[in-house]
């Protein structure tokens, strides 16, 4: 079995459409996938489910999906969430909230954007794209890019962050509720990429515990640091975090997976190589 349970397609902040990303994964040898879009299920009604009958042609294992954003002390970190209901209704009114506040900010933005740099900058066609649901950053900074208005992601994203404020709050459940919301649509819960939190100065690997205590079932302890972050983790420092986590996770009988983050074609080449 190749698993890879952290996938995103072009519903969220990937640039693929759910059998695009599915043929990429089984091209790679995956066998078993989740598509876990940020905040949104929305790939699994993609061209009224697509999505299932391509797993099956392709031979893949296709497990339901998602990636939460939820705050855990005083920072946001990311849920993934599993095997749920389509139709659990306290995840999809969450869902729902969340994507009526960011489409909200996204009008929003887009106005102050094209107050700031002319109008026109930035047409609600090229945010609010065919089959996108969760809108995020990314949407506004790679318009900017592809118009040469920025060098870099990293220019465009300060710039961003300094000038762009909606007063839009989008909801976000406390990592406790977050983990409530997926079980009781009958899934259960895993920490994404943990090392990225590792390095930001919180001590996963000694909270363990008490995530466990606050319900979470799992952590990611599989994942391409290197490959995503090289400015980050050397391959010495993600295969010394990777087998940390396990022996921490094994120890309190959490449940481990393995994700790519993979949000585009490019990324599928630089996780795995070509297929």
């Amino acid at each position: 079995m190749r698993q890879d349970f952290h996938l995103h397609t072009l519903v969220s902040d990937g640039a693929l459409d759910p059998t695009e990303v599915l043929r990429h994964a089984a091209a790679r040898g995956i066998t078993h996938a989740a598509v876990t879009d940020h905040d949104a299920l929305g790939a699994y009604f993609w061209n009224d489910g697509a999505v299932f009958s391509a797993a099956r042609d392709l031979g893949v294992e296709l497990t339901v999906g998602i990636e939460l954003d939820a705050e855990w002390r005083g920072r946001e970190v990311h849920l993934l969430g599993f095997s749920m209901a389509l139709d659990a209704p306290g995840l999809v009114g969450h869902i729902a909230s969340v994507r009526e506040a960011r489409h909200e900010r996204a009008r929003r933005e887009i106005g102050i954007v094209n107050e700031l740099l002319g109008p026109g900058t930035i047409g609600e066609e090229e945010v609010f794209a065919p089959g996108r649901e969760t809108l995020m950053k990314p949407h506004f900074i790679h318009p900017l890019l592809h118009k040469g208005l920025f060098e870099t992601y990293e220019d465009a994203n300060a710039w961003y962050r300094q000038n762009i404020k909606a007063g839009i709050r989008v909801p976000k459940p406390s990592l406790a509720e977050a983990v409530r919301l997926v079980r009781d649509a009958g899934g259960w819960t895993c920490l994404a990429h943990p090392g990225y939190y590792q390095k930001d100065g919180v001590d996963v690997l000694a909270s363990l515990m008490r995530l466990k205590a606050e319900g979470l079932e799992g952590v990611e302890t599989d994942y391409p640091y290197h490959a995503c972050s090289p400015h980050l983790f050397s391959p010495e420092e993600e295969r010394g975090f990777i087998e940390s986590l396990r022996a921490g996770a094994q120890r309190l009988g959490l449940r481990t997976t393995r994700g790519s983050d993979c949000h585009t074609a490019g990324d599928f080449e630089k996780v795995y190589g070509s297929g």
